[in-house]
């Protein structure tokens, strides 16, 4: 293309938009306007619609009223003949009303002549009576003396016993309906049409072509038929296209089928002259930018190019001094002159640099690890890379200028000789080829060849020259044949893994198994279905259920079916996924693995599990029952050694009285920790969840531990915080305690740290020790029950990192450890972070103040009165006397006489009671009110200590504090204790627990 057209394109796609804005206004206006005659032919047909339907209400009325005339129900017919003529004389709208019986014959009619006529064969009036309802007739032709016709309309009428009697029938005149249409003013060249159900027409305006009385054109009874109202164009009998609104004779007035048609061509116009007009004048605007284009191109650009083009063909001639010497060298083409004589200037320069670039390629090719060779389109060799020469063992001077077949045969076996051949003839017609070949190459290397011939085209088509490369596959064909047999190993490792794989197609019929199922061979499952195979129906049901929803979603699914085979019940997990043709589910492929063998062993498992937790029901309920009776007699060694050591102060045998306490302590030890597992194992405890103020907690157990540190020379201190958390303030102490004792016990030397840091989850409390440490690969092991390291002799049962553990799992919160053996190690908690707007005030411990408060807190407060002070000898011998009355019940005589005697050591005069109705009879015969009331919770009969220390205060006075002694750690019982206003002490009781808290209730 010519710069000139070029140009003249320029101007045409510049003058292209205005051409579309026109085109796009011209559409919208042609379509708001066939939008408005649209609306205007459905104004229309509603306008029409109303008055029709009003002519047709009228005559339902005038019927109605004849069907409820007292003459037909008395069946007076000669009342009725006068009514009807009567009536005719002042309807000159109707031709006629005519009253039928039940058999067709004219009872009474305003025309005379149709008086014994019968009815019996007319559709409307078979229809009135077959659907007891009114109904619009069909056209039906004048009598002699009227023309054009008449629409009948019918209703039946019943007699006094509501039997339908008749018909009564009433015929429109459809000249009268034409004028009565004909009086209302159409648009311009528009069409109306009126027609009964059977396509006859009623109404025709403007009269013409089709008259009341013929058939609708096909292109109308097409509309009569349609299943709703609507607008279409269509062609008129004048062959005036119109927008016609219509109504079917069963969607509109029932049994009439109505048309308005607006003649288009009128419609639009004016639209089509502004379109012919606006086209005419953008036509010119263009005819007039293109002439001005030709002209300014050829003085501006025509004649400089034709400068410019004959200095490139002296260019190709070979004649290098050649300039194109333009005088205009400010324009555009001008400076394209200048550029074109200052190329001419570089070309020697860029050709020196061509040369350059081939030496390069050159050196490419040769680095290349694939054979490349280039061929004449004749195959002879024009040139090679140094890969080709070095596999052909000869210089490339050598093979340079032979048959590229010739040098292949010395190589190739017969069969890649054979592919070479008509690889070569496809090559020189112009097609890629490419093939696998083996050859052998110089020094007797066997290897394998992808080998490719692509041609080389030039700008008319010929082939210049054919590229031949050569790549090793050798790796890749050995690693294909691994994969072909690894796969077909899998084949076989499939048919012997019991998994049975098939197809089902989209019928659900077997197309293809891998292995036999349910005692069927593949080939007898090709074709059949479930229900074919199984033995029960409800299986088939269940399978073909999930298999079609598979079909129906295109989501695969997976299940464990039950099915029935050979009388017994087999289960299978059964994975069905769609099978794809393209975008298409055209099937299933399932896999099934027979899964009896686990359900039978889950089944098995299941019922030995439930013996487990009956066995282990039954031991938690031993363990709570013994829990009692285990505690007593420890109660009662301590209550006497307490007041043992009283009487034996200075004596000897002092020495030898603690280490029989010691001992106690390590029996009590053993025994909470055996306790508490089985009340964490059964589930028993529960968590609590309160705020916490850390810092409490960790003072409460330096200065409780800190004698104990002191005694075997460690430093213990903790790092104060004012972090506040969310736990169980009971279950958190008591895994710090056990972390604390876990520390002191296996740190000889050095210090315990207590601290905490803030997370960017919460906090983490910490416990350091520099003793032992443990060895990395028993970390996890220490939490497990009864288990002991470094010290074989050391007291205890190795349960203490086990209830952390458990109590941990409770409480949701993460402990960890880390040591290193030999230097120490650290304990973790992660704890939840309440940040708090105002702190709240601490928990209130057990044994202070009225002891209302959480049960928790109590629990918490109770475990901190378990102090190193156990390990503490009394001090001095009885208390000074006058301290007063203390009453003590219990049912255990031994826990009384211990009580009493360790009592009456500390200066206290003793009642003892062993129910609460003997505690009442001994105040009241002794007559004096007790300081303090000591309570055992199990008391005979099934009282409670609760129970009796509520009778005696009752008697002597709510002032008395009680204080309850148990071996029950529930915290129900501290709720209870709290909720009556006592302190609570779990047994064993240690001597100092108790004349701490006695002190505390105010029993000096």
């Amino acid at each position: 293309m010519t710069l000139l057209a070029r140009l003249f394109v320029l101007v045409l796609l510049a003058v292209l938009p205005a051409i579309g804005i026109q085109l796009h206004g011209v559409l919208t206006l042609r379509a708001e306007r066939e939008a408005e005659i649209v609306t205007q032919a459905e104004r229309l047909l509603h306008l029409v619609e109303g008055e029709q339907a009003r002519i047709i209400d009228s005559a339902h009325l005038m019927i109605t009223a004849v069907t409820e005339a007292s003459f037909l129900r008395t069946g007076d017919t000669a009342r009725c003949q006068t009514y009807l003529q009567r009536l005719a004389s002042r309807s000159a709208d109707y031709r006629t009303i005519t009253v039928a019986d039940a058999g067709g014959r004219v009872l009474c009619s305003g025309d005379l002549n149709s008086l014994g006529t019968s009815l019996a064969e007319q559709p409307h009036f078979r229809r009135a009576l077959a659907g007891n309802s009114f109904v619009v007739g069909e056209w039906m032709p004048g009598g002699a003396q009227a023309s054009g016709g008449e629409l009948p309309v019918a209703a039946p009428f019943h007699d006094d016993e509501g039997n339908t009697a008749g018909v009564v029938t009433l015929s429109l005149d459809v000249p009268w309906l034409t004028a009565n249409f004909a009086a209302r003013p159409l648009p311009e060249n528009a069409t109306l049409t009126v027609a009964d159900r059977a396509g006859t027409i009623l109404v025709k305006l403007p009269a013409g072509a089709g008259q009341p009385g013929q058939r609708l054109p096909e292109s109308q009874m097409a509309l009569l038929r349609a299943d709703a109202i609507g607008v279409t164009t269509l062609e008129g009998l004048d062959g005036v296209p119109r927008v016609t609104a219509f109504s079917p004779a069963d969607k509109g007035i029932p049994d009439l089928f109505i048309s308005v048609g607006i003649d288009q061509r009128t419609a639009m116009g004016l639209v089509d002259s502004a379109t012919r007009d606006g086209l005419i004048l953008t036509l010119l605007g263009f005819l007039v930018a293109a002439a001005a284009a030709w002209i300014g191109g050829t003085l501006f650009i025509r004649r400089p190019v034709g400068a410019l083009v004959r200095a490139a063909r002296d260019w190709s001639a070979g004649e290098t001094a050649t300039r194109a010497n333009l005088s205009d060298r400010s324009s555009e083409i001008g400076q394209l002159g200048r550029a074109f004589d200052a190329m001419a200037d570089t070309v020697e320069a860029r050709a020196v640099e061509l040369r350059r670039s081939e030496r390069h390629t050159r050196a490419v090719l040769d680095a290349l690890p694939a054979f490349i060779g280039v061929l004449t389109p004749d195959g002879v060799i024009a040139e090679v890379n140094h890969a080709a020469a070095e596999a052909a063992g000869l210089p490339a001077s050598r093979i340079v200028g032979r048959p590229f077949e010739e040098m292949c045969w010395l190589y190739l076996n017969e069969p890649g000789r054979d592919r070479l051949r008509a690889a070569l003839a496809r090559a020189a017609t112009g097609r890629t080829e490419r093939f696998d070949a083996d050859i052998r190459l110089a020094g007797g290397r066997a290897r394998t060849l992808d080998v490719g011939l692509t041609p080389m085209f030039d700008t008319d088509g010929r082939i210049t020259h054919l590229i031949a490369s050569g790549l090793d596959i050798t790796e890749r064909t050995r690693t294909e044949e691994a994969l072909r047999v690894a796969e077909e190993r899998f084949r076989t490792g499939l048919r012997n893994s019991g998994v049975v794989v098939f197809n089902q197609d989209r019928d659900l019929r077997y197309s293809w198994a891998h292995a036999a199922m349910l005692g069927h061979s593949p080939e007898a499952m090709i074709g059949r279905t479930d229900h074919d195979l199984f033995e029960r129906a409800e299986d088939a049901d269940r399978t073909t259920a999930l298999k079609r929803r598979v079909l129906e979603t295109g989501e695969g699914a997976r299940a464990e079916i039950r099915i029935r085979c050979k009388g017994e019940d087999r289960f299978f997990d059964l994975t069905v996924d769609p099978l794809r043709v393209g975008n298409r589910v055209e099937g299933v492929t399932c896999a099934a693995v027979d899964v009896t063998g686990r359900k039978q062993a889950e089944a098995e498992l299941s019922r030995l599990r439930e013996e487990a937790d009956r066995a282990n029901e039954a031991k938690s309920k031993f363990l709570a029952a013994a829990s009692h009776d285990l505690r007593q007699p420890v109660q009662s060694l301590y209550l006497f050694a307490a007041a043992l050591a009283d009487r034996l102060q200075g004596h000897p045998g002092l020495p030898m009285l603690e280490n029989m306490r010691q001992g106690l302590d390590t029996l009590k030890g053993l025994l909470d920790g055996l306790l508490d597992m089985s009340r964490l194992e059964s589930g028993r405890i529960v968590a609590a969840p309160t705020d916490v103020r850390l810092n409490q907690l960790l003072g409460r157990l330096v200065a409780e531990y800190g004698p104990r540190a002191a005694q075997k020379g460690l430093e213990l201190r903790a790092i104060p915080t004012r972090a506040w958390v969310r736990t169980d303030p009971a279950h958190l102490e008591r895994i710090l305690r056990n972390l604390m004792e876990n520390a002191l016990r296996y740190t000889h030397n050095g210090r315990v740290l207590l601290g905490c840091r803030r997370t960017a989850e919460g906090v983490r409390v910490e416990v350091w020790d520099s003793g032992v440490g443990i060895p990395a690969d028993r970390l996890e092991d220490i939490f497990e029950e009864f288990t002991q390291l470094g010290e074989p002799n050391a007291r205890g049962l190795g349960l203490g990192l086990a209830i952390v553990q458990r109590l941990s799992r409770l409480l949701g919160h993460r402990v960890t450890v880390r040591s290193t053996e030999g230097k120490g190690s650290v304990f973790a908690v992660e704890l939840p972070r309440v940040v708090l707007a105002a702190p709240p005030r601490a928990a209130h411990r057990p044994g202070h103040g009225s002891g209302h408060g959480s049960g928790t807190a109590a629990a918490a407060a109770s475990l901190a009165l378990r102090s190193v002070a156990n390990d503490e000898p009394s001090k001095g011998g009885a208390s000074p006397s006058g301290k007063g009355v203390v009453l003590v019940i219990d049912d255990e005589a031994i826990i009384l006489l211990g009580l009493k005697a360790m009592l009456e050591g500390w200066g206290y005069d003793v009642l003892t009671a062993k129910s609460g109705d003997q505690a009442l009879e001994r105040l009241r015969a002794d007559g004096r009110r007790p300081q303090i009331v000591l309570a055992d919770y199990q008391l005979q009969r099934g009282r409670t200590g609760p129970e009796a220390l509520v009778a005696v205060q009752d008697l002597v006075g709510k002032d008395v504090p009680g204080i309850i002694l148990t071996g029950d750690t529930a915290p129900e019982r501290l709720r209870e204790a709290e909720r009556n206003g006592f302190r609570i002490l779990h047994k064993p009781v240690f001597p100092n627990d108790l004349r701490r808290m006695m002190a505390s209730a105010g029993a000096a």
